[in-house]
């Protein structure tokens, strides 16, 4: 969903980075967190839209400062400082150029390629500049599995209970990099060459299966043992594509009133399919 930009966007833009025609391009509104002005070809304007983001963005952009020459792909540097108003930060980027990958398709060496590359970085450098686990959507706390389980059917709700379980047991399981978002237009590719990752926001030391998990999610869960890095990693990206399920039933039970059905339908067998991995 993109708009035309509105003046004082224009005016911002052309004030930190002065050049590119910004009038020419189009603000993407798609981010939950940010509004994104686009000069393609040229640079970005990352604007936060709310005031967390507003505050998190100078972390954000140095840690992709941090990271800026580890990976063979381009990452969204940036290209002025970060201007801070009131509740709203702003800053302009490299424009990252590609698009998203088709779904449900995808060259396996490729995508274990991207995680190879991610699990060669030593978080612990950069520890004060990530996310924390669970920094999207918070953890498993007791009243939110309870809130998440009551929303299931009884078939399904015995499942979720076995993932829930599971992940528990992945805190003591090997720390990498974590991107938190490996789908969609935050991977831009070119004729089958990934050309930049972008949003880094939510880069966290966690379970690296996460990773293999996220990008199964866009390119399809058979992919998953053929880009694991071994066996127990493929084991436990199976689990967590069950536990994403469950966040989204969990967001969805806060609507008073939304009709759960078609949601639980969707995710019900890839739910079943957690369950039956922890199992």
């Amino acid at each position: 969903m993109s708009r035309e930009a509105l003046p004082r966007e224009l005016r911002l833009a052309d004030a930190l980075f002065p050049g590119p025609d910004w009038k020419k391009g189009h603000v993407d509104e798609g981010g939950q967190f940010h509004l994104v002005l686009v000069a393609p070809g040229e640079a970005v304007m990352r604007m936060s839209r709310t005031p967390g983001a507003a505050r998190d963005m100078q972390r954000s952009v140095d840690l992709v400062e941090a990271l800026s020459g580890r990976f063979s792909f381009l990452l969204p540097t940036a290209l002025s400082e970060v201007w801070h108003g009131e509740g709203f930060s702003a800053v302009i980027q490299r424009y990252v150029p590609g698009a998203a990958h088709p779904p449900h398709t995808g060259d396996p060496a490729a995508l274990r390629a991207v995680l190879e590359e991610l699990a060669a970085v030593d978080p612990r450098p950069i520890a004060h500049l990530l996310a924390p686990p669970f920094s999207f959507r918070g953890p498993w706390t007791g009243a939110k599995a309870d809130a998440t389980l009551a929303a299931l059917p009884a078939d399904l709700a015995g499942a979720a209970a076995l993932v829930l379980e599971a992940i528990k047991a992945f805190a003591s399981a090997p720390v990498s990099l974590v991107h938190g978002d490996l789908a969609g237009h935050n991977m831009r590719w070119s004729g089958g060459t990934l050309r930049g990752i972008i949003d880094w926001d939510l880069a966290s030391a966690w379970d690296p299966a996460l990773n293999t998990a996220y990008l199964s999610m866009w390119h399809g869960a058979d992919v998953i043992d053929a880009i694991a890095p071994n066996p127990q990693e493929s084991w436990r990206a199976r689990i967590w594509l069950g536990a994403m399920a469950l966040e989204s039933v969990y967001d969805a039970s806060l609507n008073p009133g939304r009709d759960l059905a078609p949601l639980v339908e969707k995710v019900g067998p890839r739910l079943l399919a957690a369950a039956a991995a922890a199992g």
